[in-house]
């Protein structure tokens, strides 16, 4: 009787401590970060994992299973649908399914207690994340007419779906990626409009955990960037603005007197000089594609590059408002001896095996030198019309037929800063912005840009000289 009772009392504590490891353990976790080939990017993707990795062996629990996805061999995996119809099709089992950017800082501890939070087996079509919103339409969603009830995630601040949508949503995944979708530009957009239509109307939830901006109780937030050197003292880089005669008076003046007076290498390439502009480099006149123009840019410009030992070519338009400051202290992440092409990325049909990504022009273009001299080579990128969208083929097409994928940067931007959700511009530093319409491109430069602009290139001090 004695004994029994032993046996009894033992297997009492062994189902007690079973309970508790099983209440301690965390949700199974399957982490995706939307990374991409580029050497620094790849990098800070990698030191992400294993930085997660470590916070798994500090809390004394194994590591979640970490992707990525540039790693996948998945078309458009930066557009996030394209992922879920290719882990769906493999044994990847998970309670949560977490994406985030390579610059997403991750508080292990923090994330399995908000997720925690959740019963998943009771909220099946669950996502959770820091929700943004349009407070009008807006041209980077084509002026969708959502407004604010219709919310999508800061994906730098990451978010996470629950196994039962998970799997629903990996279902459909493949016949929306087959689907006949030309454009692809804002992928957390287009990612919540294809969970709003795939998954009877499951919407984001909002945590305040997954922060724009860190604080103690961030279980997430995007990193603010670092420099990864100094900032050259010559400047390396040749700055080419595409202007035309009508834009000479109208738009000149105004980023003369803001970011271009910091270039210490600019030309404006144009159809014809004219008295606001007098030195400028007459390239071929083109109403619309500018396939032409650009492309006599980089023949221009390469000359300039190898006679003044410059590593990069900055591209740009007449209404692109930007900081130089900025762009130079991002140049220095980047090696200038590789194949180098730095932007705003879209996508044209990159589900499809003839898709492709390439940079928009209007938020600024940066190559280096060496994509620059393969680019020009006779017969590589030659445009096909003169009217044929430069970005497009230049930035698109022909890079990928060299082989050369495109680096994409969150802080390059297409429109006005009131195009975007104010939470999105505070959890970035902005490089850019395009579009002169209804906005002071003078206090869009003074907002963003002047401070960051004077403390990179201070006013240089004037001595004082004496007559003897």
């Amino acid at each position: 009787m004695a004994n029994n009772l032993k046996i009894l009392l033992i297997i009492i504590h062994l189902l007690w401590f079973v309970l508790i490891a099983s209440a301690l353990d965390p949700p199974e976790l399957v982490i995706i970060i939307l990374s991409q080939e580029q050497g620094y990017s790849a990098a800070q993707a990698k030191l992400l994992k294993s930085n997660v990795i470590e916070q798994a062996n500090s809390l004394e629990r194994d590591p979640p299973q970490i992707f990525l996805s540039h790693e996948l061999d998945v078309y458009g995996a930066w557009t996030i649908v394209p992922i879920f119809a290719y882990l769906g099709t493999g044994n990847i089992s998970a309670t949560w399914y977490f994406f985030c950017l390579e610059n997403t800082a991750i508080r292990l501890g923090n994330l399995l207690k908000v997720l925690d939070k959740y019963d998943v087996n009771i909220y099946k079509n669950l996502w959770i994340g820091h929700a943004l919103y349009d407070h009008e339409p807006t041209i980077i969603h084509h002026y969708a007419e959502h407004r604010k009830k219709f919310k999508y995630p800061n994906v730098a601040s990451g978010f996470a779906v629950s196994k039962f949508l998970f799997k629903s949503l990996a279902e459909r995944a493949n016949e929306v990626i087959t689907a006949n979708f030309d454009f692809s530009i804002d992928a957390s957009y287009e990612f919540s409009t294809f969970v709003l239509n795939q998954s009877k109307g499951s919407r984001l939830t909002h945590v305040s955990e997954f922060c724009v901006v860190s604080n103690k109780n961030c279980a997430t937030y995007p990193k603010p960037f670092y420099s990864c050197g100094e900032t050259p003292v010559k400047q390396n880089a040749f700055v080419a603005v595409k202007t035309c005669s009508k834009y000479h008076l109208e738009r000149l003046d105004v980023i003369r007197q803001t970011w271009a007076k910091h270039a210490e290498n600019i030309g404006f390439f144009t159809d014809e000089l004219d008295e606001n502009l007098v030195d400028g480099h007459v390239v071929p006149k083109t109403d619309e594609g500018h396939c032409a123009k650009t492309y006599a840019i980089l023949k221009n410009v390469h000359p300039i590059l190898e006679r003044d030992q410059l590593d990069w070519l900055i591209i740009t338009d007449d209404d692109t408002i930007m900081s130089l400051g900025r762009l130079f202290k991002m140049l220095t992440c980047y090696n200038p001896k590789d194949a180098v092409a730095l932007g705003e990325r879209y996508g044209y049909r990159i589900t499809k095996i003839h898709g492709y990504d390439y940079l928009t022009g209007g938020s600024g273009v940066v190559l280096s030198k060496k994509l620059v001299e393969q680019m020009i080579k006779p017969g590589v990128c030659e445009c096909p019309s003169a009217t044929t969208p430069d970005d497009m083929f230049l930035f698109g097409v022909c890079l990928a037929h060299l082989g050369v994928k495109v680096t994409h940067s969150a802080a390059f931007h297409q429109a006005r800063p009131n195009d975007y959700p104010k939470a999105l511009l505070a959890s970035q530093d902005p490089v850019s912005f395009h579009k002169f319409w209804m906005v002071d491109p003078k206090n869009v430069y003074k907002q963003w840009f002047y401070e960051e602009d004077l403390q990179t290139f201070p006013p240089k001090k004037f001595r004082r000289h004496t007559e003897l």
